[in-house]
């Protein structure tokens, strides 16, 4: 076919061929416009390994990259876990029952944990490290994720806490540090990866350690970059700083550390949430991205596009070796773009800083849910006691007994008084732990109205790290310096009522 075409040119000129020449001047349009969409479609993952055996928890695996790396892992005989809100909805059952059949994987399981609650984060990671011998745990692949379009108000979770910094920062430091044991203990011929999503708006972040809920600032709503960039800085410190702990561990049989992290940028991607970004979460805006479908299909990557760093990292044998804590973008090792977040400094004072608030979160949350439990429990018709026989008293007719009831009081004296020792001496490790990371006692609460001195501690208290840029100079103190500042302060009496004490009536009927 080509060469009669080509001998007809020859003979008798271009013309002679039929739409040759408008189909030669569309060419180069063509052309570029396949250069363009290969060159935003990213770079292909080419690694491959057996992955039969081997067991991945995933976070957001449902939807977007996250159900990308699913689809793919499962099409390799990988047994995955996904954590999801509710394994009973009807959508999360008809996935996994899809992902079973299509792929002939019997081993694809929904677990119930809500990134949303810490205390159903905790609930998983618990009964998941609650084995012996430990669990295999091969790979932790946190895809999940929240980024709030512009325009909309502060969200917070079930928790109070507020939605970027929540969902995306503290819930995956809850689950790694429940399941670092878990991590630790896995056999040594077991190259465990951690894989972290982030995004290249980390760069427009700005992270405040004294403020990392943009309570004071202001939250940005017109501009929720900075929170969400500000919650991906912090998760990018997190992997660098649990990377270091990692290593300084000493295993039980002498081997070296197996356990890598890795901080992974997908690139621009056609997610769900990216659709709701770009449509400011309004019909109006859908319909406008609906109109300029063609342009976002030419310039953001596919989820199967987006999901092939991740699958770089999962496989590759180079990340099997060497060093962790990297940071990964079009399946290539890449710079940090600021170099403060592998500072070691910077990443102590914000792994306390978490420890501290998820303390207080937790703290809160069960308060919560004993409220509720109790009036529930109230609304709830119990049936009436029946009574109960009254207590014989018993003489003591023998001294034997009686030094046996002696004994016995000391002894529940004692463990009282132990077990107050042991509350006051948490509590003031607390309160030493606050003082040498600058925090107030309750990082959620803020200050009583009513108590000037501790107004004016939380006024002229210095900031940690400035905004935008961690500044990771001298922020903490050491623990001398804060006892000796503790030592200067002077108690000023309380000034006299005029008002009498109410032992005044007493000492009139006595004089």
């Amino acid at each position: 076919m080509p060469i009669p075409i080509l001998g007809e040119i020859y003979y008798n000129g271009v013309r002679s061929v039929p739409f040759l020449l408008p189909v030669a001047k569309l060419l180069p349009w063509i052309a570029l416009f396949i250069a363009i969409k290969t060159w935003f479609g990213g770079t292909k993952n080419v690694n491959e390994r057996v992955m039969h055996s081997k067991v991945a928890i995933v976070t957001g695996g449902t939807t977007g990259i996250g159900a990308a790396v699913v689809s793919d892992l499962a099409s390799r005989g990988c047994q995955l876990i996904l954590l999801v809100r509710d394994p009973t909805d009807l959508f999360t059952q008809d996935y996994i029952q899809d992902l079973r059949d299509r792929y002939d994987n019997s081993l694809i399981y929904a677990e119930e944990c809500d990134l949303s609650s810490l205390y159903s984060v905790r609930k998983f990671a618990t009964k998941f490290i609650d084995n012996s011998p430990a669990r295999r745990l091969d790979m932790v692949i946190c895809c999940a994720g929240v980024m709030a379009p512009p325009g909309t108000a502060r969200v917070v979770t079930s928790d109070g806490v507020e939605a970027h910094w929540g969902v995306n920062y503290l819930a995956h430091f809850q689950l790694l540090s429940i399941l670092a044991p878990a991590l630790r203990v896995q056999l040594m011929d077991r190259d465990v990866r951690v894989l972290m999503a982030t995004c290249s708006s980390h760069v427009l972040g700005e992270l405040d350690l004294n403020d990392v809920q943009f309570l004071s600032r202001g939250y940005p709503s017109w501009r929720p970059w900075r929170s969400y960039g500000a919650s991906k800085m912090a998760l990018m410190s997190f992997v660098c700083e649990f990377q270091r702990r990692m290593n300084a561990h000493e295993r039980s049989d002498k081997l070296p550390n197996n356990v890598r992290f890795y901080n992974i940028d997908p690139g621009l991607t056609r997610t769900p949430g990216m659709r709701r970004w770009l449509s400011f979460g309004t019909l109006w805006g859908l319909a406008a991205y609906l109109i300029m479908y063609p342009f976002w299909w030419l310039v953001l990557k596919s989820p199967a596009q987006g999901a092939q760093t991740f699958l770089a990292a999962a496989m590759s044998a180079e990340c099997g070796t060497g060093e962790g804590g990297k940071f990964l973008r079009e399946c290539r090792n890449q710079i940090y773009r600021k170099e403060a977040l592998t500072s070691e400094e910077l990443g102590k004072q914000l792994w306390t800083l978490t420890e501290l608030m998820i303390k207080d979160v937790e703290k809160q949350s069960a308060k919560k849910r004993a409220l509720e439990k109790k009036k529930a429990g109230k609304e709830e018709p119990k049936p009436k006691p029946e009574p109960k026989p009254e207590p014989k008293i018993t003489e003591v007719q023998d001294d034997e007994e009686l030094i046996k009831m002696i004994e016995k009081a000391q002894k529940q004296r004692a463990q009282k008084e132990a077990l107050e020792k042991l509350v006051a001496e948490a509590e003031e490790q607390d309160k030493m732990d606050r003082a040498i990371a600058k925090l107030p006692a309750g990082v959620l609460d803020p200050p009583s109205r009513n108590t000037r001195s501790k107004t004016e501690e939380l006024r002229t208290m210095p900031k940690v790290v400035e905004v935008a840029e961690p500044n990771v100079g001298k922020a903490v103190p050491k623990a001398e310096e804060v006892k000796a500042e503790e030592q200067k302060i002077e108690v000023t009496p309380a000034p006299r009522s005029d008002t009498p004490s109410r032992n005044t009536k007493k000492r009139t009927k006595k004089a």
